[in-house]
C-alpha cells in the first residue's frame, strides 16, 4: 500500500509541462504515513477512499500519456515510446522497493495502465463522435440479408484458402474482421477475392509463413488460426495485433506449444501479449491432450488448421470443455463438410490432409445473436422483420433464447432460407431466466425495459455482463434492483449522476442501447462506432427504419460507398453531437 501511495503522490504532482522532467528523474523522497497504522474508518471504507484517489491519479496519468502519445502519432511516430516506458517502470520499481509486491502482477498493472492511453489515442483517431438517437416509432418493414457468423465464415475462409478446389462464400458483406484475415491469408500466398457481394478461393502450388509478419487484427480467433496454421512447417513469423491483443494474455498458449514442436516468444519484456514471435518445426505429435483452462477459441482454432497437417490430428478434450458452445457450433459445422472428422465425447479426430471440400459454393449461417437485434424491432415499433438466409443448427441453447423472445411476445418463424418476426400478445409482466444464454443479456436487457412494467430476470451473476449490466441502468437513471441472482426492473427511477454520453462496453451492448433509445429517445453513445468492425451496415440499417432497404445499395466490389444526396431520408433519426 505505501508503494501504490507514493507512485500515486509522484505521479498527482506532476504537471504536463514537467513530463520530460518526470520521466528522466527519479522523484524525491516523500514520507507517506501508513494509512493502516491510525484509522477509525470500517476497513471497506478506508479502502473506498484510497481507491477513489488511486483511480483519481491513473485519470490524471491516462490524460497526461495519452497526450504524448498523440503529440507521437502526430509526427507519424509509434504510440508508444520504450525509452519513456522504461524510464517510468523505474519510478515503479524503485518506489515499490522492499514492500513484498509481486514483480510480475506490478508489471502487468503498469502496461495496463499505459494501456489505457494508448487505447484512448487508437479510439480518437478514428474520428469518433458521441451519437444521439431518436428513432422513428413506424411499423417496420424490414426485407434484408441476415448477418451471417464471423466464427464460422473464417473458419470457411480458411477451408476454402487450404483447399484443392475452388469455392464461393455468398453472400458476403465484408467488414474489417473479415478483411484482415482475408489479407493474412493471402500474405501467406493463398489466393482470396471479394466483389460483388462474395468471397472467392482458388487452389494454390504452395505457401509460406516463414519470415513473414502477420497482423491478425482484433480478432483472438484469427490469431489462434494463423498461428496453429504456422504448426504444419518449419517456420519463423511473428504475429502483432491492435491494443485487444496487445493486452491478450497469451502465456496459457505459450506453455501448450512446445507439445505441437513449437515455441513462442513474447516479444516485449513482461509483456503477456502481441507482437509474439512463433518458432516451428514442423513435427507434431500424432495426439495432444488439451488441459482445463485454455481458451476455447485456440482449440476450435487448432481443430481447423490441423485439416492442413499431413499426419492430421487427434485431440482428447479436458472434461470442462463438454459443453462449450462455441466448439460444438464449430465443429459441427466442420462435419457437415469434412465427415471424415470424428467427434465423440471429449475425443475430436481429424483427418490427415489434404481435404476436398464436396461443394463450390457456401452460404453461411445466420449469426442469431445479431439477427435477433433486427428480428425483435416489431417489439419496440410493430411490424415485420424478413431475414435472408438459414438459422443455424445444432445450437441447443439457441431454443432458450428464442424462448425468451416469444415471452416478450414476438412471433418468429423459421423457414428453409427466410427467418420472418411479427408481434403479438404483450405481456405485462414477466419472470425469465436467462442463465443458460447470457450472452444474449444485453438483448433482453434492451426489451425488458420496453416493456416499461415490472420484469425480473434470474442470471449469473459471477459474470461481468451482470455487472455491465447494472452499470447501463445506472447511467441512464432506471430504477431496479438485484436480490439473490435476480435482477429487478420497473422500480421508480433514480437521479442520473451523470450527463456524459454512455460508454457501451463492447458491440453488443451497442446494439442493445440502439434498442433502447425506443424507450429512452435521445440517449447519447460516446463510443457507436465499435459495431462497425463487425457489422459495418448496422447504423445505416438503423437510420434509415422502417424500411431500410429502400435505402441501401450494394456498393461496389462490397467497398463502402456514401450514400447519394438524393438517397437520404427527409428525416434524421440519429443526431451526431460534437465532444
Amino acid at each position: 500500500m505505501r508503494a501504490i501511495l507514493l507512485l500515486s503522490v509522484c505521479l498527482e504532482v506532476i504537471k504536463p509541462h514537467e513530463f520530460a522532467l518526470a520521466v528522466t528523474q527519479p522523484p524525491s523522497p516523500i514520507f507517506i504515513p501508513m494509512a493502516e497504522k491510525r484509522s477509525s474508518l470500517p476497513l471497506t471504507q478506508e479502502l473506498a477512499q484510497l481507491d477513489e484517489k488511486l483511480v483519481t491519479t491513473l485519470v490524471a496519468r491516462t490524460n497526461l500519456l495519452a497526450r504524448a502519445a498523440a503529440s507521437r502519432r502526430s509526427k507519424n511516430l509509434g504510440i508508444t515510446d520504450p525509452a519513456q516506458e522504461k524510464q517510468l517502470w523505474q519510478v515503479w520499481r524503485d518506489s515499490s522497493a522492499g514492500e513484498n509486491l509481486e514483480p510480475q502482477l506490478l508489471k502487468k498493472i503498469f502496461h495496463l495502465s499505459n494501456n489505457l492511453a494508448y487505447a484512448r489515442v487508437e479510439r480518437n483517431s478514428s474520428g469518433e463522435k458521441p451519437l444521439c438517437l431518436f428513432p422513428r416509432r413506424k411499423p417496420v418493414n424490414i426485407e434484408l440479408d441476415a448477418p451471417r457468423d464471423q466464427i464460422l465464415r473464417s473458419m470457411m475462409f480458411f477451408l476454402g484458402a487450404t483447399s484443392s478446389t475452388p469455392l464461393t462464400i455468398a453472400p458476403f458483406q465484408s467488414n474489417d474482421i473479415s478483411l484482415e484475415l482475408i489479407n493474412a491469408l493471402n500474405l501467406c500466398g493463398f489466393n482470396l477475392n471479394f466483389q460483388n457481394r462474395q468471397c472467392t478461393t482458388q487452389p494454390v502450388p504452395g505457401w509460406t509463413m516463414d519470415n513473414k509478419i502477420l497482423y491478425a487484427g482484433q480478432s483472438k480467433f484469427h490469431f489462434y488460426l494463423l498461428l496453429c496454421l504456422s504448426l504444419g512447417q518449419v517456420t519463423r513469423v511473428k504475429f502483432t495485433g491492435s491494443t485487444k491483443l496487445k493486452i491478450h494474455d497469451v502465456r496459457p498458449v505459450q506453455e501448450i506449444l512446445p507439445q505441437l514442436g513449437a515455441r513462442l516468444t513474447i516479444v516485449e519484456p513482461h509483456s503477456n501479449g502481441l507482437p509474439v514471435r512463433v518458432e516451428t518445426s514442423g513435427q507434431l505429435p500424432a495426439s495432444i491432450t488439451i488441459p482445463p483452462g485454455l481458451s476455447k477459441k485456440f482449440i476450435l482454432a487448432l481443430a481447423v488448421a490441423a485439416t492442413t497437417f499431413k499426419a492430421g490430428l487427434s485431440i482428447r478434450l479436458h472434461d470442462s470443455y463438454w459443453n462449450s458452445k462455441l466448439l460444438r457450433k464449430g465443429i459441427f459445422f466442420l462435419q457437415q463438410y469434412l465427415p471424415e472428422l470424428q467427434f465423440e465425447g471429449i475425443n475430436l479426430i481429424i483427418p490427415p490432409a489434404p481435404i476436398n471440400l464436396d461443394v463450390s459454393r457456401v452460404d453461411i449461417p445466420v449469426d442469431p445473436l445479431m439477427s435477433l437485434y433486427l428480428l425483435v424491432l416489431p417489439f419496440f415499433a410493430d411490424g415485420t422483420v424478413r431475414l435472408q438466409g438459414k438459422w443455424p443448427e445444432h445450437l441447443p441453447y439457441l431454443q432458450d433464447v428464442m424462448d425468451i423472445v416469444y415471452e416478450f411476445g414476438v412471433r418468429i418463424t423459421v423457414g428453409p432460407d427466410q427467418i420472418t418476426s411479427r408481434m403479438g400478445h404483450r405481456p405485462k409482466h414477466l419472470l425469465i431466466d436467462v442463465s443458460s444464454c447470457q450472452e444474449y443479456l444485453p438483448l433482453i436487457l434492451a426489451m425488458a425495459l420496453g416493456l416499461k412494467t415490472k420484469c425480473s430476470i434470474t442470471l449469473d451473476t459471477s459474470r461481468e455482463d451482470a455487472e455491465l449490466a447494472q452499470d447501463l441502468l445506472e447511467n441512464f437513471g432506471i430504477g431496479y434492483s438485484m436480490e439473490s441472482g435476480v435482477l429487478h426492473l420497473g422500480l421508480p427511477g433514480v437521479k442520473k449522476g451523470t450527463e456524459s454520453p454512455w460508454r457501451s462496453p463492447g458491440p453488443y451492448w451497442t446494439l442493445a442501447g440502439a434498442l433502447i433509445s425506443f424507450t429512452l429517445p435521445g440517449i447519447c453513445m460516446a463510443n457507436a462506432d465499435n459495431i462497425s468492425s463487425a457489422w459495418p451496415w448496422f447504423w445505416k440499417i438503423f437510420m434509415n427504419l422502417p424500411e431500410p432497404q429502400n435505402f441501401i445499395h450494394p456498393p461496389r466490389n462490397d467497398e463502402p460507398a456514401d450514400e447519394p444526396d438524393h438517397d437520404k431520408p427527409k428525416r434524421k433519426r440519429i443526431r451526431i453531437t460534437a465532444d
